[in-house]
């Protein structure tokens, strides 16, 4: 499944950037794609949401984000290894 993802991602959006990723990965049948080229912006809390997605997933799928941006890379650095070994992976 593959998706676009415009706008921002942030404390303000949150419950409304939660309840798209919690449809996307409820009705997925394997690896979930977001592209990311259109994303605004991403704070924490919106790389939160998106591990949490991420680990809503069955077992062996991924939540997989395409052109994210360097912010979001740093932001995944910063929170460590267990972001690392989630169900999320960059392309």
């Amino acid at each position: 499944m593959h998706n676009r993802l415009p706008g921002h991602a942030d404390l303000s959006t949150r419950p409304d950037f939660e309840a798209l990723l919690n449809v996307l990965c409820a009705h997925a049948t394997g690896d979930v794609h977001l592209d990311l080229a259109s994303l605004d912006f991403i704070d924490v809390s919106g790389v939160i949401a998106l591990l949490n997605a991420a680990a809503t997933l069955p077992a062996g799928h991924h939540l997989v984000l395409d052109n994210a941006p360097a912010s979001m890379r740093r932001i995944l650095e910063v929170l460590g290894p267990e972001a690392a070994v989630a169900a999320l992976r960059l392309s």
